[in-house]
This record gives C-alpha cells, structure tokens and sequence, in this order.
C-alpha cells in the first residue's frame, strides 16, 4: 500500500534506476548522473527498503536486475516518456516556445550538421533545449529503441535496417583514401568532376587504417573486402575520418572516408573504390513519437542541410589540409 508520504513522487530519481540499470554499476551510473556514488547508493537501498523488494542483484560482473527491477525500470521509462510528452503538449500550446527534446548524432554528423543548424533553430525557438547525445550508430539505435533518445541522425549500412518512420536525408559513397606514393601513376580527378574509379584489390597487400569495428563505416568495409576475397592487413583502427586521411598522407595506410569528407590534402589522393561503397545517411526517431512544432521545424531544417549538401557534392573542395 502506498503511503501518504510516498503519494508525490519526483520523477527525476527514476533516472536513477534506469541508469544503474544501464551501466549495471552503482560508480559508473553515479559518475554518468554527476553524483556521488554514497547518494546514489542511499537512494537505491532507501527505495528497496520502501517498496519491500529488491531490484538488484549484486552479482561479481555488475548489478543485474531481478524480475521486480525489470518492472520497475519498463514503468519508469512509460512514466518519463509521458512526462516528456505532457511537457511536449503544453510547449505546443505556448506556440512551441518552450520544450526539450534529445538528437543522438554520430561524432561526424555532430560536428557537421548540428553546427550548421543549431544556430537558426535557436534564433527561431530560444525557449526549447535541443540535448544532444554522441554515440557511434548503433548504440544510437538502441537508445532509439529503448526510448531514451527522441530522434537520431546516423548513417547505416543500408535500407533493411532503418527504423520504422525514419525519413532518408542521403546515400552518400565512400572513397578510398590513398598515399601519393602508392598511385603516382594513375590519372588524377579534375575539379568538378567525379573521382576515378580504382579496384581495391590492388591493394591487397598494402596496410589499411580502417574504423573501428562497432561503426557503420567498419561494416562497409569489411563488406567490401569480402567481396573481393581479401583480409586486409589493418594497421590501425579509428573513428576519425580526418584523422584517418593525415594517416594516408604519411605513409601509414589507405582509407574510406564519406566522400562529404575527402578534402583536397598534399600526398594524398582519392578514387571511387571497385567494387563501390555507399551509406545511408538517416534521421529516425523512437517508437510512436509524436513531433511537435519546434522538433518539426528542426527535421526541416536537418533536411534542407542535407538537400543543399548533395548540390554541392559535384564541386570539389578546395581547401587543402596542410
């Protein structure tokens, strides 16, 4: 039975719950909420001892929910969420001037998109937080799924894995990303105009700086090469794609960058691979997600990025990295 005391319950401790449950650890939930792990701690036994149940359990590779913790973690996440969407409803009647919604983003669409838009988006809606999460696409995904983020821009690997309700904002190719020393006899692009296309297997027995192996980009290249039949000898593996193209004008090893990256840079030279190599560059949004006048106006805005971003695809940039 519920006490008269406990009947006002602070929805902001459930994130509590929900983030123990997530890092399966009191200090590392502790250290994501920016509290103390004593308080996080307090706040768990204090709450099992009130409800009369346990909804841990203590195990040596972390804390593991028990039947009634699973419950309570489903209830908690139904009850934020409709919080959101209460909060979300009244910002709509004030004409969308207030509100807060959250955008997952990979760390090359962070940098790349938000900044672009954020700017106009807060000129048009001061009032609402726009709460933006970096992750890699498919922990972004899980997050959609688990409803712990509202929408996220990610590329993925292709149409049969988009989220129902998801809106296509580009299919955009990767391009192999070589050291001049490796093709000084090949043909080199013109400005304006495509790539060349070169044959990755080529390369087979060259040093390959490839992604890391949880990102989307990892997969396509690990697709390509088996395509082709070739284990690649891979020399290092990083998520960042200007970082992986200095690696190329050093010597170290070939890349695929997103061709929205491949800008003109002394001692390296880039070609369409064969066979060739395109992500799906998607915004999706989390189950029965109602967008409201703000969240709307930010898809626009992410979609005419995007739209004027592929104009311009054809011209070759000519900034060069030193």
């Amino acid at each position: 039975r519920i006490r008269k005391k406990d009947a006002h319950m602070d929805l902001h401790y459930l994130e509590y719950i929900i983030e123990i449950a997530k890092c399966q650890s009191i200090s590392r939930a502790a250290e994501v909420l920016c509290i103390t792990q004593s308080t996080l701690s307090q706040y768990l036994s204090k709450l099992e001892s009130e409800i009369g149940v346990k909804l841990f359990d203590r195990q040596r590779n972390g804390m593991v929910l028990t039947p009634a913790g699973t419950m309570y973690v489903e209830a908690s996440k139904k009850m934020l969420q409709e919080k959101q969407e209460l909060y979300n409803q009244i910002a709509d009647i004030s004409k969308g001037q207030t509100g807060t919604f959250s955008v997952g983003v990979t760390p090359h669409w962070g940098s790349m998109v938000i900044a672009e838009i954020i700017g106009k988006f807060k000129a048009a809606y001061p009032g609402v937080t726009v709460k933006i999460k970096e992750d890699t696409a498919e922990p972004l995904m899980r997050s959609l799924q688990d409803g712990s983020i509202d929408m996220a821009i990610m590329p993925i690997v292709d149409n049969s894995s988009v989220l129902e309700g998801s809106l296509l904002l580009q299919i955009e190719p990767l391009v192999m990303a070589l050291p001049e020393s490796w093709v000084c006899d090949k043909p080199k692009e013109e400005i304006g105009s495509e790539f060349p296309h070169l044959a990755v297997e080529a390369f087979k027995d060259k040093p390959w700086v490839l992604s890391r192996g949880d990102t989307t980009i990892r997969k396509l290249e690990n697709q390509c090469f088996e395509k082709i039949g070739i284990k690649p000898n891979v020399v290092s593996s990083l998520n960042s794609h200007m970082g992986a193209i200095l690696m190329a004008k050093n010597g170290v090893g070939g890349t695929f960058v997103p061709l929205s990256c491949a800008i003109k840079t002394e001692g390296v030279r880039f070609f369409m691979p064969v066979p060739e190599i395109h992500w799906h560059v998607v915004i999706s949004f989390k189950r029965d997600y109602h967008l409201h006048k703000s969240e709307k106006y930010f898809v626009t805005l992410v979609q005419e990025h995007f739209s004027e971003k592929e104009k311009k695809n054809d011209v070759r940039n000519e900034i060069t990295l030193g």
